[in-house]
């Protein structure tokens, strides 16, 4: 179950950028386009989340964990992927552009 205790426990959370991150789970998941549904919800994320269904009997729940808790936790903001007690949570940030700084 996905609780705040969870989800800040770093052993139980995976960091990592789009690029790291997106290809392995989309072959992993079974959705060949989660990087669409990824940004998609990165532009209008909701508050509860959102479920995706793999072509493998597979799912995992895109949130973003300070709207969910409604509290402030380390890189809270960024989206990220549950998929139950027994996997990692994987917070999928996007780097800092560097030509910003």
């Amino acid at each position: 179950m996905l609780t705040k205790n969870w989800i800040t426990d770093e052993n139980n959370v995976v960091y990592g950028s789009d690029d790291e991150l997106i290809p392995m789970l989309s072959k992993y998941l079974s959705i060949p386009d989660l990087d669409r549904k990824i940004k998609q919800f990165r532009e209008a994320p909701v508050k509860e989340g959102v479920t995706l269904r793999g072509m493998r009997r597979t799912s995992a729940v895109l949130f973003i964990p300070d709207l969910y808790f409604d509290d402030d936790i380390v890189m809270g903001a960024n989206v990220w992927i549950y998929m139950g007690d027994m996997q990692p949570a994987y917070c999928i940030y996007k780097p800092w552009d560097e030509k910003a700084i």
